[in-house]
């Protein structure tokens, strides 16, 4: 096919616009659907089949992840470029343990659990990126060949999900990779993107303090576990925050404190869980450093042994800069020409799309997704929820990305 000269509209940008707006009462009804049937990590059984018959559905081919939790598609067109190494499209699909407290005819209808995220909308998305691109490609509307993947992942929020995934070879024949999250703090039409370091390195952590339980009124007879848990948190805390430079960022935070069963008794053991987030390998290294000399510190003080256990942890997410350009040009064509704002500093949250980037290029943008009306409530939030117009503008940039990253120009 011929390709438009560099400075003309691309012609295909009027087919895309049509194929959305026929396409968004469906996704309009699907997120809505993924809202209302919300599964945990590790637990996307349902949510794998529903999105696995909506591909089948779209003529795709598609391989479900052996434990049946999430799956992969693909996208050539025309079927002769499968020699094209692809452009992996990635959204996930795992919700939150937290009671949806929306009066919404979609609330979530799993007690206790809800995507207070964005990963319905995710899904949503990336679905109807790859309806559309479908679409197109049989209208004839593409400028050039493409070749996508879809990744519909599981497990993010465990930060194991995209591990998995690359285990059963989601990044087979690709050569870079697109993420999307919502933002609740941006408004509809506008995204968030800049290069480089986007996201902080996280290590969860688990420390265990072992003393010796007894009676509430005779506390010099025991080794109270939680006088040393408590006396760890207050160092651990006033350590990091005075003892590291504050423009290498380094957030510590208790998330679970779980010590004894009884008032009058003083229990054998606390236990304490956490998060450790950092955007250099140099600060996460001094950090765990610090935190070994505060345990060594309150052990001798106290006599209570401490074991400090890291578990899952996520590293920073890196942006390709060819990549936040190629997002960043494609926004400006399809959502306007003030669409794109810069991050200007990186967030302490965490990700576990930074596996992928291990492999290859990747960049991650953050889709706006309030307005007045809706939308205002930060992830997380049991009242989380999005103006649902914001689909259209994630497809729209979506379907667009692919066609742009795939110009024959760019990459000659």
């Amino acid at each position: 096919m011929e390709s438009q000269a560099p400075h003309e509209p691309a012609a295909w940008r009027g087919p895309l616009d049509v194929a959305v707006e026929e396409s968004l009462e469906g996704l309009f009804q699907l997120r809505r659907y993924l809202h209302q049937h919300p599964e945990l990590s590790g637990e996307e059984f349902e949510t794998t089949t529903h999105v696995a018959r909506l591909v089948e559905g779209l003529g795709l081919p598609l391989k479900v992840a052996d434990q049946q939790r999430g799956l992969t598609c693909e996208l050539i067109a025309p079927e002769s470029a499968s020699d094209l190494p692809r452009l992996a499209l990635r959204a996930d699909i795992d919700a939150l343990p937290i009671q949806d407290a929306k009066q919404v005819d979609y609330h979530s209808s799993c007690e206790g659990v809800m995507h207070a995220c964005g990963h319905d909308v995710h899904t949503t998305m990336l679905y109807g990126a790859l309806r559309v691109l479908k679409q197109l490609a049989a209208g004839d509307h593409l400028p050039w060949p493409i070749a996508v993947r879809g990744i519909f992942q599981p497990a993010e929020e465990t930060a194991v999900g995209a591990r998995y995934m690359i285990s059963n070879h989601a990044l087979r024949d690709v050569a870079a990779i697109i993420g999307i999250h919502c933002d609740p703090s941006r408004s509809v039409g506008r995204i968030g993107i800049s290069p480089g370091v986007l996201t902080a390195n996280c290590d969860m952590f688990k420390a265990k303090f072992r003393g010796r339980g007894g009676h509430g009124a005779r506390p010099h007879q025991t080794i109270d576990p939680i006088d040393a848990a408590t006396q760890w948190v207050q160092s651990v805390y006033r350590s990091v925050s005075r003892g590291f430079d504050p423009h290498e960022a380094t957030v510590i935070s208790i998330g679970r404190f779980d010590a004894g069963n009884k008032a009058n008794v003083i229990p054998d053991n606390a236990i304490l869980e956490g998060t450790l987030r950092t955007f250099h390998s140099g600060a996460r290294a001094a950090a765990l450093e610090t935190i070994g000399k505060v345990s060594e510190a309150v052990t001798l003080a106290t006599g209570c042994d401490i074991d400090f256990e890291l578990g899952f942890s996520a590293p920073a997410v890196d942006n390709d800069p060819a990549l936040v350009e190629v997002i960043s040009h494609a926004a400006r064509q399809t959502l306007g020409k003030h669409a794109v704002e810069p991050i200007p500093r990186p967030s302490m949250g965490s990700e576990d799309f930074s596996y992928y980037l291990e492999h290859l290029p990747g960049a991650m943008f953050r889709l706006g997704t309030c307005s007045e009306q809706i939308g205002q409530e930060p992830l997380h939030s049991p009242h989380f929820d999005i103006d649902q117009r914001a689909i259209a503008g994630g497809v729209r940039l979506l379907a667009a990305t692919v066609i742009e990253y795939f110009d024959p120009r760019r990459n000659g």
